[in-house]
């Protein structure tokens, strides 16, 4: 039906209720003709006469009655479906896939994330775990909406909005060496940590990568005789005197009450790594997405 549309639908209740083409064209803010001619259209569309022109008016015929009630419940049905869609261009309903690093998850985000789903209750949020470089991949792959992760990976082509800082800070034993010189409130560079062993913690990750390419700035080696990747088997061989970590504030801050074990904040650049929001640049921002985002407290736009 080439010429059933919701103007010509609008058109033709108002000639219904108006009695006249000329009011009708009036009311919807259209020519008289064009008006008439959409009338025409669609009488020819639907292969019946709907209306009765008089020299005073137009009549509708028993045809036309029966169009103009179902005129009526499709416009009707129409509202409701742009009402209904109108909900998901303004983030009220629809997804919202959200990944983050452990760092991010172990603060007010999770709260966040409960309270715009108790206020949205149509926008269906999932969460994911991830890794940094993972979330990159989630991005370019259209896994995720937004990832929050370290400004430290490849994000290039991507928007980034700034949600919280992790500094980076040396563990060592309380005795060890470099205390001597050093209290808990100071900070030090990485260079003079380069005097003492080192134990690798968790080999390929991040942190992992920023240590040695801030090694390799400083033209200096090392040599590890002890590899980790958990937070407590860290903790454990500092407190055993086998060397020093390096290790991120999140993971330092369960373990200050521990007696045995000094740290002191790295007082490099590098060491104080930024947690971004990650999503894609233009358009292809979702409408949750951009709702959520007030949640957070970051402007975007």
């Amino acid at each position: 039906m080439e010429n059933f549309d919701t103007v010509t639908l609008r058109v033709f209740l108002a000639v219904a209720r108006l009695g006249s083409i000329g009011a009708a064209a009036r009311r919807e803010h259209i020519a008289t003709s064009a008006a008439s001619r959409r009338i025409s259209d669609l009488e020819r569309d639907l292969d019946i006469a709907l209306i009765a022109r008089t020299p005073v008016g137009t009549n509708l015929t028993s045809a036309g009655k029966a169009f103009a009630k179902h005129c009526e419940q499709l416009l009707n049905n129409y509202a409701q479906v742009r009402a209904d869609l109108k909900r998901f261009a303004e983030g009220e309903a629809g997804e919202l896939r959200l990944a983050a690093i452990p760092r991010a998850l172990d603060g007010v985000l999770p709260f966040t994330i409960a309270q715009f789903s108790q206020e949205n209750p149509d926008v269906q949020v999932t969460v994911r775990e991830i890794f940094s470089r993972q979330g990159v991949r989630y991005l370019k792959e259209d896994v995720a909406d937004m990832v929050i992760i370290y400004d430290s990976v490849d994000t290039r082509g991507l928007k980034l909005l700034p949600f919280k800082k992790d500094q980076v800070w040396v563990v060592a034993h309380r005795d060890h060496p470099l205390f001597r010189d050093h209290g808990v409130t100071d900070t030090v560079f990485f260079d003079k940590t380069l005097e003492y062993k080192h134990i690798s913690f968790h080999d390929g990750g991040v942190l992992d990568d920023l240590v040695s390419e801030a090694r390799k700035k400083n033209h200096r080696s090392l040599k590890y005789d002890i590899w980790v990747q958990r937070v407590p088997s860290l903790i454990k061989c500092v407190e055993a005197g086998l060397g020093l970590g390096i290790i991120g504030e999140r993971d330092l801050k369960l373990h200050l009450n521990n007696p045995h074990i000094k740290a002191v904040r790295l007082a490099d650049s590098w060491a104080s790594r930024d947690l971004v929001c990650a999503f894609p640049r233009g358009d292809s921002i979702s409408p949750p997405l951009k709702k959520f985002l007030e949640y957070l407290d970051v402007e975007a736009f």
